[in-house]
């Protein structure tokens, strides 16, 4: 496949930080530019030696999107989609061009689906206090996110894994949920937004500190037990109507998580790379993978939640 012809009006190594420009329209549209890979962006790119991150914002902004423009507000520090810092600067239009980088351009309204939900997008309209009701963290995740930035715990589940979690949990009204690898919360409170008053979470953790961290976090709900060691002890409270794999050992015993799920249960596992990302190690095949899928008791389906992470779904049928 090949990239899009795109000049790069900006090459070097010496960049000091990155910058990134908002740049509103009077009707709230948002002008975004075309990445090479595909997809879309906010202009945006890396700050020279001797730039403010809004001289290279209103730079960037006119080598990838045309756009003439000026700082017009403070700065949000964001993330973008490989979690690096960015400053992303409000700019005013002056006027525009087409792109000197030749670049396809598109103005989006970014309180709307899918929009909003954009990793750029949605972290501007967090700064902001302008978040849609309805794609809004729940409270409990929120503060469990806290934690994890409290405790410098990087591994918690992505944002759009947990709403998939959520999503599953609530097909299971009254069901026995399971997580291995509780981690610091941030997957059980995704769990718990989704499940009704009669479903029950059991989330094993074998860090002492993040343990209680996490039952400190969920000690309120009754529908939710933490369990503090090994992994393996969870699975014989099975069986369970879905597991949640988070932990690296539990992933790679797929007959064991198999064998605790109930017929018709859902074994959701996170955290791996699109194809396009694999790794040199797993360009031969993924092990994982192949033993997920060529399990007869299991009915499979791979999600590409966001570009860089994939989850597998799998129901067992026999």
């Amino acid at each position: 496949m090949t990239a899009q012809p795109f000049l790069n009006l900006s090459p070097g190594e010496d960049r000091i930080g990155r910058a990134s420009a908002w740049i509103e329209r009077e009707d709230g549209c948002v002008l975004m530019v075309g990445l090479s890979r595909g997809g879309w962006t906010l202009p945006g790119g890396g700050i020279h030696p001797g730039e403010t991150p809004q001289q290279a914002a209103v730079r960037e902004a006119w080598e990838e999107a045309g756009a003439h423009a000026e700082a017009s507000g403070e700065p949000f520090r964001i993330y973008g989609a490989w979690d690096e810092a960015q400053e992303c600067l409000p700019l005013r239009l002056l006027s525009i061009d087409p792109s000197p980088e030749g670049r396809p351009v598109i103005w989006i309204n970014p309180h709307s689906l899918p929009w909003a939900e954009d990793v750029q997008i949605r972290q501007v309209l967090a700064a902001r206090g302008e978040t849609p009701t309805h794609l809004k963290l729940p409270q409990r995740v929120t503060e469990a996110l806290a934690h994890a930035a409290r405790l410098e715990f990087d591994r918690s589940c992505s944002a759009e894994t947990g709403r998939l979690l959520r999503t599953l949990a609530a097909f299971r009204p009254g069901g026995k949920l399971l997580e291995l690898g509780s981690g610091v919360g941030v997957g059980a409170a995704w769990l718990l937004a989704g499940m009704n008053a009669g479903a029950r979470l059991l989330t094993v953790e074998n860090d002492p500190l993040r343990a209680e961290t996490v039952w400190e976090l969920l000690s309120g709900d009754a529908r939710t037990e933490v369990l503090y060691g090994d992994w393996t002890a969870a699975l014989e409270r099975g069986p369970f109507d879905l597991i949640f794999a988070d932990c690296k050992p539990g992933k790679e015993a797929v007959d064991r998580l198999v064998d605790a799920l109930n017929p018709g249960g859902v074994l959701v596992l996170d955290d791996l790379s699109p194809p396009a990302l694999l790794s040199e190690a797993l360009h031969a095949g993924d092990p994982l993978r192949d033993a997920l899928f060529s399990d007869a008791r299991l009915c499979c389906a791979e999600l590409q939640v966001s570009h860089r992470e994939c989850v597998i779904v799998a129901t067992r049928t026999a």
